[in-house]
Protein backbone atom coordinates (compact mmCIF):
# COMPACT_ATOMS: atom_id res chain seq x y z
CA UNK A 1 0.00 0.00 0.00
CA UNK A 2 2.65 2.12 0.66
CA UNK A 3 4.55 1.72 -2.48
CA UNK A 4 1.18 2.36 -4.35
CA UNK A 5 0.80 5.59 -2.58
CA UNK A 6 4.44 6.70 -2.98
CA UNK A 7 3.85 6.41 -7.18
CA UNK A 8 0.75 8.06 -7.18
CA UNK A 9 2.39 11.17 -5.63
CA UNK A 10 5.15 11.11 -8.03
CA UNK A 11 2.41 10.70 -10.90
CA UNK A 12 0.89 13.96 -9.54
CA UNK A 13 4.23 15.81 -9.03
CA UNK A 14 5.64 15.15 -12.50
CA UNK A 15 2.01 16.08 -13.93
CA UNK A 16 1.75 19.51 -12.16
CA UNK A 17 5.40 19.89 -13.03
CA UNK A 18 4.58 19.85 -16.95
CA UNK A 19 1.58 22.06 -16.09
CA UNK A 20 3.99 24.26 -14.77
CA UNK A 21 6.55 23.93 -17.84
CA UNK A 22 3.73 24.46 -20.52
CA UNK A 23 1.28 27.28 -18.91
CA UNK A 24 4.37 29.29 -18.64
CA UNK A 25 6.01 28.60 -21.90
CA UNK A 26 2.14 29.70 -23.18
CA UNK A 27 2.19 32.70 -21.34
CA UNK A 28 5.97 33.67 -22.44
CA UNK A 29 4.58 33.13 -26.09
CA UNK A 30 7.17 30.14 -26.53
CA UNK A 31 4.60 27.20 -27.45
CA UNK A 32 4.91 28.51 -31.31
CA UNK A 33 8.14 27.16 -32.78
CA UNK A 34 7.78 29.52 -35.77
CA UNK A 35 7.72 32.55 -32.92
CA UNK A 36 10.32 33.65 -30.59
CA UNK A 37 9.97 33.67 -27.17
CA UNK A 38 8.94 37.38 -25.32
CA UNK A 39 11.84 39.05 -23.90
CA UNK A 40 9.14 39.73 -20.88
CA UNK A 41 9.14 36.58 -18.66
CA UNK A 42 5.76 36.01 -16.74
CA UNK A 43 4.56 33.84 -14.29
CA UNK A 44 1.18 32.87 -14.39
CA UNK A 45 -0.71 31.78 -11.16
CA UNK A 46 -1.22 28.21 -12.30
CA UNK A 47 2.08 27.98 -12.52
CA UNK A 48 3.12 28.84 -8.94
CA UNK A 49 -0.05 26.66 -7.77
CA UNK A 50 1.29 23.69 -9.64
CA UNK A 51 4.28 23.97 -8.34
CA UNK A 52 3.46 23.87 -4.75
CA UNK A 53 1.36 20.73 -5.57
CA UNK A 54 3.89 19.00 -7.46
CA UNK A 55 6.37 19.96 -4.23
CA UNK A 56 3.93 18.60 -1.82
CA UNK A 57 3.60 15.51 -3.90
CA UNK A 58 7.03 14.79 -3.54
CA UNK A 59 7.42 15.33 -0.28
CA UNK A 60 4.37 13.15 0.27
CA UNK A 61 5.42 10.34 -1.71
CA UNK A 62 9.15 10.33 -0.26
CA UNK A 63 8.03 9.63 3.51
CA UNK A 64 5.54 6.25 2.05
CA UNK A 65 8.60 4.92 0.18
CA UNK A 66 10.67 5.32 2.62
CA UNK A 67 8.77 3.44 5.25
CA UNK A 68 7.77 0.76 2.28
CA UNK A 69 11.38 0.18 1.92
CA UNK A 70 12.12 0.20 5.50
CA UNK A 71 8.83 -2.36 5.69
CA UNK A 72 10.02 -4.66 3.01
CA UNK A 73 13.64 -4.69 4.40
CA UNK A 74 12.50 -5.51 7.91
CA UNK A 75 9.99 -8.38 6.60
CA UNK A 76 12.73 -10.02 4.67
CA UNK A 77 14.76 -10.41 7.50
CA UNK A 78 12.54 -11.77 10.16
CA UNK A 79 11.75 -14.03 7.00
CA UNK A 80 14.94 -15.53 7.19
CA UNK A 81 15.38 -15.45 11.26
CA UNK A 82 13.04 -18.12 13.73
CA UNK A 83 12.71 -17.45 17.15
CA UNK A 84 13.56 -20.98 17.94
CA UNK A 85 15.67 -22.45 20.49
CA UNK A 86 16.91 -25.52 19.05
CA UNK A 87 19.59 -25.86 21.79
CA UNK A 88 16.76 -27.29 23.89
CA UNK A 89 16.45 -30.36 21.89
CA UNK A 90 13.37 -31.76 21.15
CA UNK A 91 10.05 -30.57 23.11
CA UNK A 92 7.61 -33.81 22.36
CA UNK A 93 8.75 -37.46 23.05
CA UNK A 94 10.49 -39.35 20.74
CA UNK A 95 9.52 -42.43 19.64
CA UNK A 96 11.88 -45.60 18.76
CA UNK A 97 12.04 -47.50 16.42
CA UNK A 98 12.69 -51.35 18.57
CA UNK A 99 9.90 -49.76 20.49
CA UNK A 100 6.90 -49.68 17.86
CA UNK A 101 5.72 -53.32 17.85
CA UNK A 102 3.65 -53.48 14.55
CA UNK A 103 3.94 -57.25 13.87
CA UNK A 104 1.25 -57.36 17.02
CA UNK A 105 3.62 -60.35 18.75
Amino acid sequence: MLGAIALIAIVVAAISFAVVDVSTSAANGCLDARTVCGEERTVPPIAVVCAAIGALALLGGIVPAILWLVQTVSQHQTARHTDVDYSQGPSARVRDDEEDDLTGA
